[in-house]
């Protein structure tokens, strides 16, 4: 089988090669929102670290929950001033979704449907908030 979990010396935010800035739990605050201010300009959403910034990295199929992610989103940016950014791929009914979503929340919402391990990291590294 495959194991889950993740690889604690390859995720690890002091030496990681794909965080903008690498930090420790002495810098984490400041570390934290530099990599925050890097991915929003990564994936093209304004750049503001006051802004919670919300993460799902995940594979796209009914059991790891796109479809709860997708269907939570209008909801979530409403009346919130937030940025969601969705990293995956899988099945093509909710990569179209999550593309759709995008289009309907520009500069809040981004959706990545392509394997992107180095964004992956940098998601991990700088959302205020994880949806797994």
């Amino acid at each position: 089988g495959i194991v889950n979990g993740m690889d604690v010396s390859e995720w690890d935010p002091t030496k990681d090669k794909f965080l903008a800035v690498n930090y420790d739990v002495t810098t984490a605050l400041e570390g934290k929102a530099l990599n925050k201010e890097a991915l929003q300009a990564e994936v093209g959403l304004p750049v503001d670290r006051k802004v919670p910034l919300v993460a799902f990295i995940g594979r796209l199929e009914e059991q790891k929950g796109p479809d709860v992610m997708i269907a939570a989103i209008p909801e979530i940016v409403k009346d919130e001033d937030v940025q969601i950014v969705l990293l995956g791929t899988g099945k093509k009914k909710f990569e179209r979704l999550l593309k759709s979503v995008e289009e309907k929340f520009p500069g809040k919402v981004r959706a990545v449907v392509r394997f992107n391990a180095p964004l992956a990291h940098q998601m991990m590294a700088g959302a205020d908030v994880l949806a797994v």
